[in-house]
């Protein structure tokens, strides 16, 4: 017979004395705990059961919701009653790649660099800059690495802090939990099949409590997922788990993952179940060129699936000094032309504000100087990112330097050419 939460009333009779002893009163009370706790046991176990029965029924693809709290009434909301409140803006930690408060799937071949990249997004979230092209969520990340020691993951780190101009001591916001040598196993099914949390997942849970990240990054799911790839039930259940904690504590999840051979070959770069893809809201899929003759560096960034954005799209990454920076089709040989022409125009332009008075600075804001100088005619089609980091070059090389002028209460800096007067 199949019980539900409404007929969950313990069978548990009174407890009544009489003339006994002492003694027998404490055996009566004995007798007593040990029967109505077998009851109340009896009675939980099978209120369990029919609930994993029930999870366990096969759902429409489509259907992405967690299962919730077991006996929790459904939420109902009557849309009318949004009637001229704001509607909320979508959350993103990327825009139109990683959505906030939801599960993202980062495919990639083995060797090809997934680890690297996400470590990447994860540090320039921390250090607060741009990477690649995109500009990541400014906050902290929590990084749980099941394929490589720590000392692997220092010598990434400061080859991406470097490639940004900084140091390790910049990525205060930064965890990292490096788990090769333990039991990374987040979820493992029980006798029923039912996808349980295991002691790791509850330690990683608290460690996102604790720090409440903007980026959970978790690497990857071989090692973290203990159920049956091919097992819908199994895989809705192990991303319903991660997808709780991005909306429980408001911030993005990345899953890497390796694809599949049947997702390799059809370039899909899917992995096991299509319950994997159908229960996330954003899939990328990283790859590097086939062929005798491809560039072993180069690298592409394919969205394979968004919800809330464009399929399709591709972004060209090229492998550079122990990080990936973004490709724009430039042979290697021709990047010191290039930069230097980046360089130039940057000068050029800081001298014509100069001249005319329009003062622009280093730091983001109104007068950023790399947007200022983006839209200006000089700049002939150079982003603003290109001419970023033209200033930074320009800065290192001390070509240009930040002047602060006036009172100490209304103090303003400003961008000038290292050979220009400052007033």
């Amino acid at each position: 017979m199949t019980v539900s939460a409404t007929d969950f009333t313990p069978n548990v009779a009174p407890l009544v004395f009489g003339d006994e002893t002492p003694e027998e009163r404490a055996q009566i009370v004995e007798d007593y705990m040990a029967r109505n706790l077998a009851i109340l046991r009896d009675e939980r176990e099978a209120l369990e059961r029919d609930a994993e029965e029930r999870e366990a029924k096969p759902r429409a693809d489509n259907d992405n919701e967690p299962a919730g709290i077991k006996g929790a009434p459904l939420p109902v909301i009557c849309p009318a009653d949004w009637h001229g409140k704001p509607v909320p803006e979508r959350q993103w930690f990327i825009e139109g790649l990683i959505p906030s408060r939801t599960v993202t799937i980062l495919n990639g071949d083995g060797g090809v660099g997934k680890s690297l990249l996400a470590l990447q997004i994860g540090a320039a979230a921390s250090l607060g800059v741009d990477t690649i092209g995109l500009t990541p969520a400014r906050g902290g990340v929590v990084y749980l690495g099941a394929e490589d020691e720590a000392d692997e993951f220092h010598r990434r780190l400061a080859d991406i802090v470097a490639s940004h101009h900084r140091t390790l001591a910049d990525l205060s916001s930064f965890r990292l939990i490096p788990m090769a040598d333990r039991d990374a196993l987040l979820a493992v099914p029980n006798k029923d099949g039912v996808m349980q949390a295991t002691h790791a997942w509850q330690s990683l849970r608290t460690i996102v409590a604790r720090y409440t990240p903007r980026l959970l990054i978790l690497d990857t799911s071989a090692d973290l997922y203990g159920g049956d790839e091919i097992k819908r039930a199994q895989v809705r259940g192990f991303i319903a788990m991660l997808r709780g904690v991005a909306m429980e504590f408001d911030c993005a999840v990345l899953l890497l993952s390796h694809p599949s051979l049947t997702g390799m070959q059809s370039g899909s770069g899917s992995s096991g179940s299509t319950a994997w893809n159908n229960s996330v809201r954003s899939r990328l899929y990283l790859t590097r060129p086939s062929g005798e003759d491809a560039d072993s560096n180069a690298r592409t960034l394919s969205v394979m699936k968004a919800n809330y954005g464009e399929t399709g799209s591709g972004l060209s990454l090229r492998w550079k000094d122990g990080a990936f920076v973004a490709d724009d089709g430039i042979a290697t040989g021709d990047l010191a032309i290039v930069t230097k022409h980046h360089d130039d125009v940057f000068m050029t332009i800081l001298r014509k504000f100069s001249v005319q008075g329009q003062n622009v600075s280093a730091n983001t804001g109104p007068t950023y100087a790399p947007s200022k100088f983006a839209s200006q005619p000089e700049a002939k089609g150079i982003k603003r990112k290109q001419l970023a980091d033209a200033m930074q070059r320009l800065l290192d090389a001390g070509r240009i330097r930040m002047v602060t002028e006036g009172r100490a209460s209304r103090q303003r800096s400003r961008l000038v050419v290292d050979d220009a007067p400052s007033n």
